[in-house]
């Protein structure tokens, strides 16, 4: 085992090299993260519990590198004593190093930055918002749409956020605001120049069910591979072909002769 990076060294990645973010939310993706060098691990979950057990499998998984967790539950947004409590419980018990937040206010990430939680905020399209956007869409594409969502992140530089992820923002907004902001910047689907990229490791290895975002790209064909294999593997066991002798754990003879005997004598 190794070392785990901190925050810190995230954030003095700035303007050096590009961050590479993504999902995992068992322990062999999050092992394949740890192998591959992703410098931080996304996850999150509806409930603290399942978060709980999430967390073991990724941490089992990837015990060096940085995770991340949504905030589970809605209690958390509504009060600062609320989001102070599950803050403490995601960082104390769960291992986990960077709050995500999705459509938190800022007022709530200023409590929880002053108490010292590293916390990432969201901006342009929030899927937990999604019909105050009309359903999903690019944020930004106006110039008063552009300086809403410059104002936004300004917003949460003064609360203390480490980070915000921006979703489905033009790339030319996206890049003047990296320039502009000293806290890191995350992409999702707003174009090359922010400080690092978020895809979910479903559209990645191609295990997604359904739409994959215009954003997405995906490096491997999982899903159509597992389908592909338990086909086969359905075939074998019809056909004869599995189990073969070498996956069968035969007796010695004479062990089984004296077994055959026991058993007749049982049934005489």
């Amino acid at each position: 085992m190794g070392t785990r990076p901190t925050v810190r060294d995230l954030l003095d990645a700035k303007g050096k090299r590009k961050l590479v973010l993504t999902t995992a939310f068992d322990e062999w993706t999050a092992r394949a993260c740890q192998e591959a060098g992703v410098d931080l691990i996304v996850t999150f979950a509806r409930t603290l519990d399942q978060l709980k057990y999430v967390m073991e499998q990724v941490r089992r998984g990837a015990p060096d590198t940085l995770v991340g967790a949504g905030l589970p539950l809605i209690e958390a947004y509504t009060s600062d004593a609320e989001a102070l409590r599950v803050a403490g419980e995601l960082t104390r018990n769960l291992s986990v190093d960077v709050i995500f937040a999705s459509g938190m206010v800022v007022d709530r990430f200023a409590v929880l930055s002053r108490q010292r939680f590293p916390c990432v905020g969201h901006v342009g399209y929030l899927p937990v918002r999604s019909t105050w956007f009309g359903g999903p869409r690019a944020v930004g594409k106006s110039w008063e749409e552009a300086l809403q969502v410059y104002d936004d992140v300004l917003a949460l530089v003064a609360a203390g956020v480490i980070a915000v992820e921006m979703e489905c923002v033009p790339m030319e907004v996206a890049a003047e605001i990296t320039k502009r902001v000293p806290i890191l910047t995350f992409s999702m689907g707003s174009g090359p120049d922010c400080d690092g990229q978020l895809l979910f490791s479903s559209d990645l290895l191609g295990t997604t069910l359904g739409h994959y975002p215009r954003h997405s790209t995906t490096y491997a064909k999982l899903g159509e591979q597992a389908t592909a294999a338990l086909v086969r593997y359905r075939e074998d066991v019809v056909n004869g072909a599995y189990p073969a002798s070498r996956h069968i754990v035969a007796m010695p003879e004479d062990q089984h002769d004296r077994f055959m005997s026991v058993l007749r004598e049982r049934n005489a």
